[in-house]
């Protein structure tokens, strides 16, 4: 039932907690699809051992694809489309070679999720933890705050799940993260996967596109997974590596793209109000790179996307300051 891809870059202990994370659930009945992103020749040494000791214990349950290497690697996105076009499973899992899954009951509980449904499910969300140098974050930030929500307004089903829609799933502080989602194969199909010209908040661009075109989709509260907040000074994480000038340009491609082409009404309003956020912080990365004329391009952007007395004081505060450096 299910295919879970993998893919891995430059990080082979990181991954390999990752890939015996997986290896741990009780639903034996998948497979495990690994992409590997290039290696770097310190790394190949690694790697190479660690594919060997896989085939060894698990045979051909485990699927190693290998991209060809190159200085900035072939993305997020593109690993996964990737992999989904290696998978043969009706569902896809998805992982990060840096995070992993901590319930070993995880895959056993959407197949019951999946059971208990008399129309197939297009979507299911679960929750994860997100981990940094100091231990655990004790605050919202994906969509673990639906769950005490859901729960004072209605009863879940047998396996825990809420039935759940747009409206509801923008209730949450952010959007579900690939770790914890799992997709039916003409879902994912049917929206084209991955974005791989995206390499920043790719997985908020298939979540907004997958929500938008979902049916069916299903929420556990339930905390399977746990995600590694990115060291900053991690070189190996493109997330790490991008300056914040260009996470902004990234963000506001996605936000762009669901204005013009989301279905419903609420994704297209959702986007709108965080493109305007993403805008300002463009406008500040753009000046403290001392990229003027970035700088007012995206002070007028946002000017066009939100004349409101607050970004009009914003654009004047921030005009006045890029002034000064002319």
């Amino acid at each position: 039932m299910f295919s879970i891809l993998l893919p891995t870059r430059n990080r082979p202990r990181l991954f390999e907690a990752a890939l015996r994370s997986v290896l741990t659930q009780s639903d034996t009945g998948t497979e495990i699809v690994v992409v590997v992103d290039g290696t770097a020749e310190p790394h190949q040494a690694a790697m190479a051992a660690l594919e060997a000791a896989i085939r060894t214990e698990h045979g051909d349950r485990v699927q190693f694809h290998h991209l060809p290497w190159s200085e900035s690697g072939s993305g997020h996105g593109y690993a996964l489309n990737f992999g989904a076009s290696r998978a043969t499973g009706q569902y896809l899992c998805f992982l990060d070679d840096d995070d992993l899954w901590v319930d070993p009951d995880y895959l056993s509980c959407a197949a019951q999720v999946i059971a208990q449904s008399k129309d197939p499910v297009d979507l299911l969300f679960f929750d994860q933890a997100a981990m940094d140098g100091d231990g655990r974050v004790d605050r919202p930030i994906w969509i673990e705050n639906l769950g005490p929500a859901f729960a004072a307004e209605r009863e879940p089903d047998r396996a825990g799940a809420f039935d759940v829609d747009v409206p509801d799933l923008l209730r949450g502080h952010g959007f579900c993260h690939v770790n914890t989602t799992i997709i039916r194969r003409e879902l994912f199909d049917g929206i084209g996967g991955f974005d791989d010209a995206i390499r920043y908040e790719e997985d908020r661009d298939f979540y907004l596109r997958a929500i938008d075109r979902a049916a069916i989709i299903k929420y556990v509260p339930r905390e399977v997974a746990r995600h590694h907040i990115p060291d900053p000074a991690a070189r190996s994480n493109f997330s790490a590596q991008s300056s914040d000038l260009q996470k902004r340009v990234f963000q506001i491609a996605v936000l762009d793209k669901a204005v013009r082409r989301a279905r419903h009404p609420g994704i297209v309003a959702y986007a709108r109000r965080h493109k305007v956020y993403a805008l300002q912080r463009a406008v500040q990365a753009a000046y403290a790179l001392g990229e003027i004329q970035q700088t007012w391009h995206y002070i007028l952007e946002g000017l066009r996307s939100s004349f409101s007395p607050k970004w009009l004081g914003f654009a004047a505060y921030m005009g006045s300051k890029s002034a000064m450096r002319l």
